[in-house]
């Protein structure tokens, strides 16, 4: 009976978080074999930062990439789109989309949903 209680009440949790959550990133890896591997992440925090001197250009300098300890060797995926002014950059644990525009950026942090769940069955 307690099984069912826990569960029941871990199920109300996960679906109350899942839906106050802004926005949901999927991205699509291969892995070793060849075979596709979609890596699903929600969406933490984000803000928006003015600072001119930034651009796509001088991304990997970024004082936001060095503040969250993102080892840019050791990513997952890294995707450029100079057109629409975009990096989204992850590994297994999390992602950080980053978007452009003339005098700062915007940013949003995301934590993956494996990472998310392996928590909440720790409770």
């Amino acid at each position: 009976m307690k099984k069912k209680i826990r569960f029941f009440l871990f199920t109300c949790l996960f679906a109350l978080f899942l839906t106050s959550c802004d926005e949901v990133l999927s991205v699509v890896t291969v892995g070793d074999d060849g075979e596709k591997i979609v890596n699903n992440y929600v969406s933490m925090i984000g803000d928006t930062v003015y600072d001119e001197s930034v651009s796509l250009k001088s991304w990997e300098e970024l004082e936001l990439l060095k503040e969250e300890n993102i080892d840019l060797d050791d990513l997952l995926f890294k995707i450029v789109n100079k057109k629409d002014k975009i990096i989204v950059l992850g590994d297994e644990e999390a992602a950080i989309e980053i978007t452009f525009f003339e005098g700062g950026y915007k940013f949003k942090l995301f934590g993956s949903m494996d990472s998310l769940n392996e928590a909440f069955k720790d409770l």
